[in-house]
């Protein structure tokens, strides 16, 4: 693979860090529990906003990465849920959520053992130089796990 590495920028932009990714829900008791017991994020505050009546919102914390949850029963849009992986990747937008983890297959266990069936089982691409597996969470939305293999 090969990365070039820019130069550090010293502008506004340069400031940039990531902080959180918004989940929209029709289940919002059923998605915060999902969250909180299948991957361990604490919620850091939960609120609503009067203006938006019926609207329950959160954010759910681990490891300084938030995910804003929003729950709306009535009004949402139903998104059409990928059966397989290549029918994930030809979504047009952003497709799914990643986390770098130690060691993908032992994730993957842990999954197991709490009933969370694998999307796509762990796999080695020794090109790229990661292992990756993928599942979904309770309302379909895609979720890859990946570590770099060993050189």
């Amino acid at each position: 693979m090969n990365m070039q590495i820019k130069p550090q920028e010293t502008n506004a932009i340069s400031t940039m860090h990531v902080e959180h990714v918004l989940l929209s829900t029709s289940d919002y008791d059923a998605t915060m529990s999902w969250w909180t017991e299948m991957l361990g994020f604490n919620i850091k505050i939960e609120w609503t906003v009067p203006e938006f009546e019926g609207v329950r919102l959160a954010y759910l914390e681990k490891n300084g990465f938030m995910i804003e949850i929003v729950g709306q029963a009535e009004s949402f849009q139903k998104r059409s849920i990928p059966n397989d992986l290549p029918e994930h990747l030809s979504d047009n937008g952003f497709s799914h959520l990643a986390f770098v983890v130690d060691n993908v297959d032992e994730v993957m266990s842990e999954l197991a053992a709490k009933g969370v069936e694998p999307f796509f089982p762990a796999t080695s691409f020794p090109d790229v130089g990661r292992r990756v597996a993928f599942i979904k969470d309770n309302q379909g939305n895609v979720i890859e796990f990946a570590h770099d293999l060993e050189e």
